[in-house]
């Protein structure tokens, strides 16, 4: 059972278009430059995003990045630095507070599994939770790195081989998933650099599954389906460089999702006996608005179906790994769910891979 869904922001917000008059300035000068910046911006579908740097602060007089392209670029060290004071100060307040919302205990949690792709440490932040919030000694950790948008659908199936392996006895997963996309800003004023910079942003979510009767659920964790596309290594990557990560994002996703993506879709909601028609609520990775746009289409979704991810867009941005969590969360405090709802879950990552993972609401 899915008990509760938490999320946990930073405290710097930037509009989108202070972030595109931001980076035209790292970027320089050049019209075409400028104009694929305010064409990115314009067509993201993202009013606002939070971040861990006070870049975004007026004021703020010492800068993580340089303010001009010929400025010093922060090494990959310095980036993973920052990552591990934000990564630890953001999945302990996400964990807390579905933890608290539970009334779960720290010491009833048997498994904890964590999620991101924006950064390393070791020890990390699994370590952090369990040291700070007083989870067992003994709890059973699993973390899902480098995977992308998708890889908290990942840490779900997880979550269930954890339960369903513990049916007899009883279990409580912790999931926590963090990014910190704005620590890999590039500033080499390429098609890929300008569109990640534009629509990524950082975020914090946290789940709590159990199969204990004391705790009240939200939703029932069904299935879990995974899809590795073929020759499709083009469309979405990352790669660890010497300044920070550095993405790959093909113009032809949009494309392949409507052609291939949701097809496969279609054919996994089969296997499990369903229908798009019988899917009420949809949890979609809010990647950007043209991968919403290419999923509603496809998939014959309603404008209020959309919504809940759309909502996740226009406010957070995309949080890789952790969108879904708010996506999630946007469902069960602003929407009707029906005992018996099916929800349904879809996020890409690098490969080009699908997730999809179904609920039904408690």
């Amino acid at each position: 059972m899915l008990i509760n869904v938490s999320t946990a922001s930073p405290p710097y917000r930037v509009s989108q278009a202070r972030a595109a008059e931001e980076l035209k300035r790292r970027m320089g000068t050049r019209p075409a430059v400028a104009r694929m910046i305010d064409a990115a911006a314009s067509h993201s579908g993202i009013a606002f995003r939070s971040v861990v740097l006070q870049d975004t602060e007026v004021d703020e007089p010492e800068r993580f990045y340089p303010s001009t392209p010929d400025g010093p670029s922060p090494d990959t060290r310095v980036r993973m630095i920052k990552y591990k004071e934000w990564s630890q100060r953001l999945t302990a307040e996400a964990a807390g507070a579905v933890l608290a919302s539970s009334s779960c205990l720290p010491s009833e949690v048997s498994r904890l599994v964590t999620v991101s792709c924006t950064g390393f440490s070791a020890p990390n932040f699994d370590h952090h939770l369990i040291t700070t919030l007083g989870l067992p000694s003994n709890v059973q950790r699993t973390h899902v790195g480098f995977m992308g948008c998708a890889a908290v659908l990942v840490g779900f199936t997880s979550a269930l081989e954890a339960l369903e392996s513990a049916r007899e006895r009883g279990g409580t997963v912790l999931l926590v998933a963090v990014e910190l996309c704005s620590l890999h800003l590039q500033t080499e004023p390429t098609r890929d650099n300008i569109l990640a910079n534009m629509i990524f942003a950082d975020g914090c979510g946290a789940a709590l599954f159990s199969s204990s009767s004391k705790l009240k659920p939200r939703a029932r964790l069904v299935a879990t389906h995974s899809y590795l596309f073929p020759d499709s290594t083009a469309f979405m990557g990352w790669e660890i460089g010497n300044h920070g990560f550095e993405m790959l994002l093909s113009s032809e996703l949009p494309a392949i999702i409507t052609q291939q993506a949701v097809p496969m879709a279609r054919e996994m909601l089969k296997k499990a006996g369903l229908n798009v028609t019988d899917v009420r609520h949809w949890a979609l990775h809010p990647g950007g608005r043209a991968i919403i746009d290419a999923l509603q289409t496809g998939l014959e979704l309603t404008d209020e179906q959309a919504e809940p991810s759309r909502t996740v867009l226009r406010e957070h941005g995309n949080m890789s790994s952790a969108s879904i969590l708010y996506v999630l969360q946007e469902l069960f405090s602003f929407r009707k769910l029906h005992a018996g709802d099916w929800i349904c879950a879809i996020a890409f990552g690098p490969g080009l891979t699908m997730e999809l993972v179904l609920f039904q609401s408690a």
